[in-house]
């Protein structure tokens, strides 16, 4: 399917109601709200009957750039579809148990192929919601902020690169100071950063806006009053389609399990269980301070603003609420979320939108793959032209077949040439890790440039093609971007050098 078929089947999908209107513009006043906050130019007021794109993702640190594709199809398609909204959502409230929230890595020659950047929470905030956790002290902010200069400095004469990565480390240093002083806390901190450089460089008109929020203004309340009068139904389907599917990493629900978080009052959250229908009582334990909760639910409204919603029943959610026409996953653990949800929209009679993603990878050299793949050639003496267009997996193979007959047949070199052939292994798997890694984005905005990423991204989509798959539609196209090796080349360096191995 061409770009114009699938605009055309987004223009006549759904006309949104008037419950799903009143929605819309409560969304928009919270979105409203977090852009004053982040000090970013608000988007121009939605229209009447407006077509609702929407994805999101909690706030994690200088993300991947999958995170970032989302913010870039929402902005894509608004621009080419009359009287539509985008709208990203930032799930701040997650729990604090993926380290992604506060860390990331970027390619280095270490033994894991990485280097870790970013912060530390303590072991007691890991149970915690994510928009609970303090920023990182101005200090801590400042030796984070040298440490990733320090980091691209030392490697700079290693990649060979002569472009100047110092403006554009400066540009995301700017933007990132700018919203070090702007927040309260590390969920607004990175949803500020990643808010900032969608809409001041980049200048996606796209509405951001915070899952806190949505609680607190006691929106959806009708939609997961809704979902709770058929919990069971959905308990139970939940589980038939993780079987039907064989999702193996998602874990199945107790039947008597309630889809929403509820916050304590030390910010820990609380997994809840129904206890009587009723009323609708439901119980549950701190995860964090580990005091027992047990909660009236006949009027949602009294705990609606400190609860959250789990992850498909906000798909089943906001979607009825908002009568979303587009919905941008993410293309792998996403899909299988709308798995699950989509299922449940038809059973249980929610408004089901369309689900599209774009299924991709980066080929760049940055400056960490380039110093790796200069010190890979350096130690086993290749050229690039050897990396690209020869054997070189048979070339090390010989090598350490020779070094193995050496060490059996000379006992007096042994040590030497032992550590030779640990040397090999520890090179392959520096180069091998490298290459594997999917790193944040912070690697392609040093290389590339900021403005120059999105640039890339328009023109990989220059004639692609959607293809629906099962009852999603994806996009399958990935961006290989310049860089100090000729363009076409750098696919065939990652496929090499990603499955190198002496075994």
């Amino acid at each position: 399917m061409q770009f114009n078929e699938f605009l055309e089947k987004l223009q006549n999908f759904h006309a949104p109601n008037s419950r799903q209107e009143e929605n819309l513009d409560a969304i928009i006043k919270i979105s409203d709200k977090f852009h004053r906050d982040a000090r970013i130019p608000k988007v121009n007021s939605k229209a009447e009957n407006s077509i609702v794109l929407e994805s999101g993702h909690q706030p994690n640190y200088l993300p991947y750039p999958g995170t970032w594709k989302k913010a870039f199809l929402l902005d894509l398609f608004r621009r080419k579809l009359e009287n539509s909204v985008a709208l990203f959502g930032f799930a701040d409230y997650n729990l604090c148990t993926a380290s992604i929230l506060y860390s990331n890595k970027i390619p280095a020659i270490t033994k894991t192929g990485s280097e870790k950047i970013g912060f530390r929470i303590s072991k007691n905030e890991k149970w915690k919601s994510f928009n609970s956790i303090k920023k990182p002290t101005r200090e801590e902010f400042e030796n984070e902020m040298e440490h990733v200069k320090n980091h691209y400095k030392n490697y700079l004469s290693m990649a060979k690169l002569s472009i100047p990565i110092e403006e554009n480390l400066e540009e995301i240093e700017e933007i990132m100071w700018k919203s070090y002083d702007l927040s309260d806390n590390l969920a607004d901190l990175n949803a500020f950063i990643f808010s900032k450089i969608c809409r001041e460089i980049w200048n996606l008109e796209v509405n951001f806006f915070r899952y806190s929020d949505v609680q607190k203004d006691n929106i959806f309340i009708d939609e997961c009053e809704k979902l709770i009068k058929n919990i069971d139904q959905y308990n139970t389907l939940y589980n038939e389609i993780l079987i039907k599917e064989k999702l193996t990493k998602i874990s199945p629900v107790k039947e008597d399990s309630f889809p929403f978080w509820y916050h304590c009052n030390c910010d820990g959250k609380i997994s809840l269980t129904v206890k009587s229908r009723n009323p609708l009582i439901c119980t549950g334990v701190c995860l964090s301070c580990k005091k027992f909760h047990e909660l009236n639910f006949q009027d949602m409204r009294e705990h609606y603003s400190r609860m959250s919603i789990t992850g498909v029943a906000r798909n089943l959610i906001f979607s009825e609420g908002l009568g979303t026409t587009l919905y941008i996953s993410g293309s792998g653990g996403g899909l299988n979320y709308g798995k699950i949800s989509t299922r449940i929209s038809k059973d249980l009679g929610f408004h089901l939108p369309i689900t599209l993603a774009w299924r991709s990878r980066d080929y760049y050299l940055g400056v960490g793959h380039l110093a790796g793949l200069y010190n890979f050639a350096r130690n086993f003496r290749f050229t690039i032209d050897d990396i690209t267009e020869r054997d070189i997996t048979q070339k090390i193979r010989e090598m350490h077949g020779r070094l193995l007959e050496c060490v059996s047949s000379n006992k007096r070199e042994d040590q030497k040439l032992r550590g030779q052939l640990v040397n090999i292994k520890t090179q392959l798997n520096i180069i091998n890790s490298i290459f594997k890694l999917t790193p944040s984005i912070l690697e392609l905005f040093t290389t590339i440039g900021i403005s120059n990423v999105k640039k890339f991204w328009g023109e990989s989509l220059t004639n692609a093609e959607i293809k629906l798959l099962d009852e999603f539609y994806l996009i399958s196209r990935d961006i290989t971007y310049n860089g100090r090796i000729e363009r076409d080349r750098i696919p065939a360096i990652y496929e090499k050098l990603t499955r190198i191995s002496i075994e």
